[in-house]
């Protein structure tokens, strides 16, 4: 699945949303403004450029051009962000722009690697929380680069690369391939990029089935596919990383394994059917993970085990 899209903040104008849908847009990812939380460093075309989005029914998502130098500003372009997207409802990701175009943290002493990294996941992390599904905006050598961190491994990654493919080595749902596009309803050029996730939440196949008693046992899950973060499952279902790790037991929310059982909110078994399993000749922490619909990490913890790898046959383990 390959979605075409625009980026797009005041430096487009006024933007005739009717002609740019008509020519093929899919989505778009606007600007809503850039450093700390000022109106006057609000995008002014923002919150136009929502309204005309939704009106004809275009999948949006927005971003922050940060100019964050250290913890106390990224905080503050977490307010700023919050304040313009509050009674909002964007489809696509609430991205984080880090990059340095016009060289303000050049002239006022580039923060180290470290520091930046920490920046971006200050912002991400906090956006995240509440609630929105987000991204990282960076360059290719950026992210290569100054951001290359595990830390930031779990966040989806928006990539810069004005090329003819995209050469990142890492996971990424988006790729910004041109910075000169030309698209009816804008004038001048424009940026252009490709997605390449389904981000529109998806009905939950469950909700329009009868309501179930209190009493009834009946399970709301989720089989981790390959590709698949929790930040991506919760997206999708409507919820959160932080109730989805509290209700799967997830210490680590980089940690999911591809077939494994995810319980989503609503599920009564989820908290009250408790498992117990003897253990056989094969058997592995792992395996009954996936088995049972839980994780080695709650495993882990209900039986109190020093080494997920030293289980002995004929031990009896709560593994639900």
């Amino acid at each position: 699945m390959v979605k075409r899209g625009i980026d797009v903040s005041a430096h487009q104008g006024k933007i005739d949303w009717d002609k740019v849908k008509e020519d093929g847009i899919e989505f778009a990812m606007l600007r809503m403004g850039f450093g700390n939380d000022l109106r006057s460093q609000d995008d002014r075309y923002f919150e136009r450029n929502v309204k005309e989005c939704e009106r004809i029914g275009l999948p949006w998502g927005a971003y922050l051009y940060s100019y964050a130098m250290d913890i106390n500003e990224a905080k503050s372009e977490v307010a700023h962000a919050l304040r313009l997207l509050k009674g909002k409802n964007p489809t696509y990701p609430i991205a984080f722009d880090m990059e340095d175009a016009d060289n303000y943290k050049r002239k006022r002493g580039m923060p180290s690697n470290e520091t930046l990294i920490d920046l971006c996941y200050t912002w991400l992390k906090a956006i995240e929380d509440a609630g929105y599904y987000v991204s990282l905006y960076a360059s290719l050598s950026w992210l290569n680069g100054s951001l290359k961190s595990g830390k930031l491994d779990r966040f989806d990654k928006w990539v810069a690369q004005w090329a003819s493919r995209c050469t990142y080595k890492g996971s990424y749902q988006m790729w910004q391939y041109s910075n000169i596009g030309q698209v009816v309803g804008i004038s001048g050029h424009v940026d252009m990029n490709e997605a390449y996730f389904d981000f529109l939440p998806k009905k939950d196949p469950h909700a329009t089935k009868k309501p179930v008693s209190k009493s009834e046992d009946t399970t709301h899950t989720y089989t981790v596919q390959a590709g698949d973060t929790l930040s991506k499952i919760a997206h999708k279902y409507g919820t959160t990383i932080k109730k989805l790790a509290e209700l799967n037991g997830i210490k680590n929310p980089n940690l999911i394994q591809v077939s494994q059982t995810i319980q989503l909110p609503g599920s009564p078994s989820a908290k009250s059917k408790v498992i117990y399993y003897t253990v056989k000749p094969g058997d592995t922490v792992s395996k009954l993970a996936i088995q049972y619909g839980s994780n080695q990490n709650q495993i882990k913890s209900w039986n109190n085990l020093k080494d997920i790898d030293k289980i002995y046959i004929g031990q009896k383990l709560r593994v639900r």
